[in-house]
């Protein structure tokens, strides 16, 4: 831990002058203390976090298994339900799911399937429903709607 440290340090250090400042110390343990799922979170589009939040409201519901296919159901219901505009195409939804899947924020839930087509592989998500609702919270384009369908108070 110690190396890892004093190494972040060294590597903020300011070039010309040689030395290291406070500033160096204060950044490198910024740097160490970052949580990479919540990284990956803050800049994700808008449909990428209503995928997020399906599967978790899949997941809620107890739904063992479920696939692309099943997450545009549920989003498919609560488009219906909230009359929302945030509306895309199943081929812009696909590419969404794909860079979740990129930047490893879900994963598929077994190996078994590898030469099934992708939108029907059983997937699973990598983040908590607490780093999903502080990712909502800190991200000021998501709409309401997101925020209370991840309030189970609310919903469940």
């Amino acid at each position: 831990m110690w190396k890892s440290c004093s190494f972040r340090v060294v590597s903020y250090m300011d070039m010309e002058s040689g030395f290291l400042s406070m500033e160096c110390f204060t950044d490198a343990l910024s740097s160490m203390q970052r949580q990479p799922k919540m990284d990956s979170l803050q800049d994700l589009s808008i449909l990428e976090l209503y995928i997020l939040v399906c599967m978790n409201r899949l997941e809620d519901k107890e739904q063992k298994s479920y696939n692309f296919n099943t997450i545009m159901k549920e989003y498919k219901s609560i488009q219906d339900a909230y009359k929302t505009s945030d509306k895309y195409a199943t081929t812009v939804c696909f590419r969404a799911f794909e860079h979740l899947l990129d930047r490893e924020l879900i994963t598929f839930a077994d190996t078994k399937g590898r030469n099934v087509a992708l939108e029907y592989r059983p997937v699973k998500l990598l983040i908590s429903s607490r780093e999903l609702a502080q990712s909502l919270k800190l991200n000021t384009t998501c709409p309401a709607v997101l925020q209370k369908l991840l309030d189970r108070e609310r919903y469940m």
